[in-house]
């Protein structure tokens, strides 16, 4: 196998961009040697959104578990000499490096030791090899969990799961990975059995404007869940046929998808051994109900910003450009069109589903999920917005099935200075007009408050006004922080000639900062679009009486994002449903709805439904 020159420097460019994110690690994490051990990426830990990309680039994120759960380490040992592909894997023997092969049975040994809440102590995470905190592999087909020669992988189990008061038995280990000559790597494993803030110097009470603070949130209600209704990965990317059938998606395909199938022409080979090596994941909510409420955690703070916009879209583009350009590795993504602001809701999601967009048709997307996974712990990422002082963040499973938790952050310094105007426009504006929303944040994502807006909308005789032509971003902690709405009402022949309208919004302190937004007019159907948010929203149903419920399905975009339509039925006291989903298909009872019909939508990302004005 060979790469040409040109997909060498994308790789090099998407090194650059994953290397960025070793921000996050602890400077503890960094390689003390080079030889055996491919550097960079020579070690990494699942589930990361983040993960190492075998000689390219080292662990952007830390791999994120609940307690009781299991994470997979692996070692990707340096490529023999002369090797076309800097991930390639060679055997795991010195021996190689300074002459001929000799038997490439090399040895790794294993270290685990506590970052927190002890730096430097004993931790309760063991090994499952061994049962204790060190563990010694030899690089040999059947040795270890990859069955392949040139990568050594193994467990580490965290300790039993207590969910006792606010901050359980959190804790950050490291685990070390050093050859028979002493050469090592190091990676990092954050354990949550409760909640816990922390960020790249480990658990976070004070923290600077400029670097962001990562809330993770252990569920404490989990279930499985079929994989083949979960997602729509294609069945060669799931356990379910690859090895022993069971339809549950584990972290062992999270590494088949990864360095298995994604990278087979490298040689990573898969992480089963006789009678498969099955890492059984438990999900928030899993099959513990028909609903999806205890499916993901709300999220509340009364300083700063939920996003995880600022590392989803480098970790997005760059994981797409590695794809496309060295067609051998696609690391899992994070969405960047999640759900921000002081209050939110985040789903349990895994990130494989992004390949399957990436590849495939009709798949959903990877999720907010900062763990890339769907293992019982969700982690979003807290941007300081310029309030200083304590934040107090509270989270909670869906549904109220779990207590309310709360921890603190200490927030110092001031925002930054770099400002975006983002204007939020229905698909469609009728003869009533429509009201539509201005952004203003900074380069980070936090939105800026107290600033003054101007519209414009061209051509001038499109439209008979917008209201307020001017506005204020409202103010931090306002609940509509660096938000600014207006209202646009077009002329009645715009409409009727289906006239397309241009509107430009400017900061009035720096007319440089601008945007542009295109609004179609329609007078059929005249519809008002409303927001929806990420989870289950309530609404009334517009449409006459008997509208099918593939219309009213078809009013969602974009249409990817729904996952249901429920209505309870008041005659029999039972819920009914509707999903586009195809493995749902069988179980769909609701067919039609009618005007002001009380009923559920259910969407797995931001959307909006265009709705008749009533």
């Amino acid at each position: 196998m060979s790469i040409s020159i040109r997909k060498l420097g994308v790789l090099a460019i998407m090194a650059a961009l994953l290397v960025m994110f070793a921000a996050l690690r602890p400077t503890a994490q960094a390689p003390v040697a080079q030889a055996d051990i491919g550097s960079p990426g020579g070690i990494t830990a699942l589930p990361s959104a983040a993960p190492a990309v075998p000689g390219l680039a080292n662990q952007g994120i830390p791999a994120i578990i609940g307690t009781g759960q299991s994470s997979i380490v692996a070692v990707f040992c340096a490529p023999p000499p002369g090797a076309a592909l800097p991930g390639a894997a060679g055997p795991c023997s010195e021996v190689q490096e300074s002459g001929p092969m000799v038997d490439g049975y090399g040895w790794i040994s294993f270290k685990l030791t506590q970052v927190y809440p002890t730096p430097g102590g004993v931790p309760l995470a063991t090994f499952e090899s061994s049962g204790t905190d060190t563990a010694v592999v030899t690089d040999s087909a059947g040795a270890d969990m990859d069955l392949q020669i040139g990568v050594v992988a193994l467990a580490v189990k965290a300790a039993a799961a207590t969910q006792g008061g606010t901050q359980g038995v959190n804790e950050i280990v490291k685990v070390t990975a050093t050859d028979e000559t002493g050469d090592a790597r190091s990676v990092n494993i954050v354990i949550v059995d409760t909640m816990l803030a922390w960020g790249a110097t480990g658990p976070i009470s004070t923290a600077s404007q400029a670097q962001p603070v990562f809330i993770s949130y252990h569920c404490g209600v989990l279930g499985r869940a079929p994989v083949n209704l979960t997602t729509n990965i294609p069945a060669s990317m799931v356990e379910a046929a690859v090895a022993d059938g069971d339809g549950d998606q584990g972290l062992d395909d999270m590494y088949d998808g990864l360095y298995a199938f994604a990278g087979a022409a490298l040689g990573y080979g898969t992480n089963t051994v006789t009678g498969d090596a099955d890492i059984q994941d438990l999900w928030c909510g899993g099959n513990t109900a028909s609903s999806m409420f205890d499916d993901f955690v709300d999220f509340s703070t009364d300083k700063g910003i939920f996003s995880v916009d600022p590392i989803a879209v480098p970790l997005s583009q760059a994981a797409f450009q590695l794809a496309i350009g060295a067609s051998q590795f696609f690391p899992p993504i994070l969405d960047y069109d999640c759900g921000e602001g002081k209050n939110i809701d985040t789903f349990d999601t895994d990130a494989l589903t992004s390949w399957a967009t990436f590849f495939y048709q009709n798949a959903q997307e990877g999720g907010c999920d900062l763990d890339g996974w769907r293992n019982g712990v969700v982690t979003t990422e807290l941007n300081g917005t310029g309030e200083v002082g304590v934040a107090t963040i509270t989270a909670q499973q869906g549904g109220g099935v779990s207590p309310v938790r709360t921890i603190n952050v200490t927030f110092t310094g001031e925002a930054a200075a770099g400002l975006f105007l983002a204007i939020d426009v229905p698909d469609l504006v009728g003869t009533t007009g429509a009201d539509f929303k201005v952004t203003l944040i900074d380069q980070d994502g936090r939105p800026v408050g107290n600033q003054t807006v101007q519209c414009t909308v061209d051509p001038t005789g499109g439209a008979l006004a917008i209201l307020n032509q001017t506005g204020s971003t409202g103010a931090i902690g306002s609940g509509n922080d660096g938000k600014v709405t207006f209202k646009l009402i077009p002329t009645g022949a715009s409409v009727i000639g289906g006239a397309k309208l241009t509107l430009t919004c400017m900061l009035d302190s720096d007319r440089s900062v601008k945007a542009t937004k295109e609004v179609t007019l329609s007078s059929t159907p005249n519809v008002v679009a409303i927001d929806l948010v990420k989870g289950c929203n309530p609404e009334a149903a517009t449409w006459p009486d008997g509208t099918k419920i593939d219309v009213v399905a078809a009013a969602v975009a974009p249409p990817e994002a729904l996952d249901a339509i429920w209505k309870f039925d008041t005659a029999t006291s039972t819920w009914k449903a509707f999903s586009p989903l195809p493995a749902a298909a069988a179980a769909n009872d609701l067919a039609s709805l009618n005007r002001l019909d009380a009923v559920f939508f259910c969407v797995n990302a931001a959307a909006k439904v265009s709705r008749p004005v009533i």
